[in-house]
């Protein structure tokens, strides 16, 4: 495709503007999820859940979601970022105000699922808008940043919902995250306004906009997404598999609760530290690839330390060192899935994207609940299983890197 067929991107002030309520959507859709994470199982039993289906539950919302986020993806590029959006917050608004007026298992179940259906185009539309309104030198800075609001709703969410839960009631953490949701909605239609729509002009130009240097190397691009949801899908059935065992591991071992609450924000306080500090500015400079190597091989470690043994000492420590590689993983892969895909298929991108993100975590979930309820004692095996996975995905990555530094050599070599 000739360069004759880009029109360039130039950020200025409505590119900062697009990248902040981007940066805001992706802040309310995590909190969202991360506040309903201490409740909901809860929550089933009380409304008169088996163990078994509060655990089907909790998951509905992964199993709606995975799909959702590919569909999502699709109607973001076909009929542009704003409205999706917009109708994505209020319908996970409605979806929230459901949870607390659900009557019984059978309604929450309905209600989780339209849950996850609701949200499915949040992500991949902010992620989508971050890469639209970024350019490539910049853009893992930027995503960087971004996600470092991942990190953020993690310390805040789950501690706040389960403060409010405990002192209020359950009903009251669903309508105030709903209120939270009307709120962005109104500032988000309020503030695209005056936001271009590329992908939508590039469309009726029948143009991709030129965000990227490379934009002739499609197989090479196409392999980057490639690249990307394996890395996810590989890194987030590790978070599916702390999410589920770390709590589970910590009672087997007869501590306080507690310390599975300190893990988790000792994870979600390292992966910030590295979103907020340097690892932007080091995809941009040292190429996606080298940061996502090293992030698998931080996460990895992590899982590995874990598995050696399952103390709380131990997983303290690899719950630290495994928020070091998310926190240079997720930044750097958003912005590889940008890199690999102009405006007028980033949405799809980003979909499927979060589709392998969202089949990673409900693997990883069941899978290690399943050898936890197989073990008759406390045992490693989950984070063992886990570490291998990333471990195996790393070889994947390496060689995509040796791959593309070849094909660097071959046309210098021609050039």
């Amino acid at each position: 495709m000739s360069s004759s067929n880009y029109i360039a991107v130039t950020p200025g002030l409505t590119g900062q503007r697009s990248a902040q309520l981007a940066t805001l959507v992706v802040f309310v859709a995590f909190l969202d999820f991360f506040a309903g994470l201490p409740l909901m199982s809860t929550y089933a039993t009380r409304l008169g859940a088996s163990e078994a289906t509060a655990g089907f539950i909790v998951g509905v919302y992964s199993i709606t979601n995975l799909p959702g986020n590919v569909v999502a993806g699709y109607i973001l590029d076909r009929f542009g970022r704003r409205l999706p959006i917009a109708l994505g917050l209020v319908a996970t608004a409605l979806s929230l105000a459901g949870y607390a007026v659900a009557f019984n298992a059978e309604s929450l179940l309905i209600v989780r699922a339209v849950h996850g259906i609701a949200a499915a185009v949040l992500t991949p539309g902010a992620f989508a808008m971050l890469g639209d309104s970024t350019e490539t030198a910049t853009r893992g800075r930027i995503m960087g940043r971004s996600a470092a609001s991942v990190a953020v709703a993690a310390i805040i969410g789950p501690g706040a919902a389960g403060y409010i839960g405990e002192i209020v009631s359950y009903e009251a953490v669903f309508l105030l995250t709903a209120v939270i949701m009307v709120i962005t909605a109104a500032v988000f239609i309020l503030g695209s306004r005056s936001v271009p729509d590329l992908n939508k002009e590039a469309e009726e130009r029948g143009e991709e906009v030129a965000t990227s240097s490379i934009t002739d190397q499609e197989p090479f691009r196409l392999s980057w997404l490639v690249v990307a949801c394996l890395a996810a899908f590989s890194w987030t059935i590790g978070v599916g598999t702390f999410t589920t065992y770390v709590p589970l591991n910590v009672e087997e071992l007869g501590e306080p609760t507690r310390f599975a609450g300190v893990a988790f924000s000792l994870f979600a306080i390292t992966a910030l530290i590295m979103m907020a500090g340097v690892v932007g500015i080091s995809g941009d400079r040292y190429g996606r690839l080298h940061v996502i190597s090293v992030g698998l091989v931080l996460f990895t470690a992590g899982m590995f330390v874990m598995a050696w043994m399952p103390e709380v000492v131990m997983i303290l420590t690899g719950m630290s060192i495994i928020g070091l590689g998310f926190g240079l993983l997720l930044p750097t892969a958003t912005a590889l899935v940008a890199d690999s895909s102009g405006p007028i298929r980033r949405g799809l991108a980003f979909g499927i994207f979060y589709a392998a993100y969202s089949l990673g975590v409900t693997i990883g979930a069941n899978v290690s609940g399943r050898i936890a309820d197989a073990a008759d004692s406390v045992t490693g095996v989950p984070y063992l299983v886990a570490g291998v996975v990333s471990a195996i995905c790393l070889v994947f990555v390496l060689a995509a890197l040796s791959r593309g530094i070849a094909m660097v050599r071959r046309e210098a070599g021609t050039a």
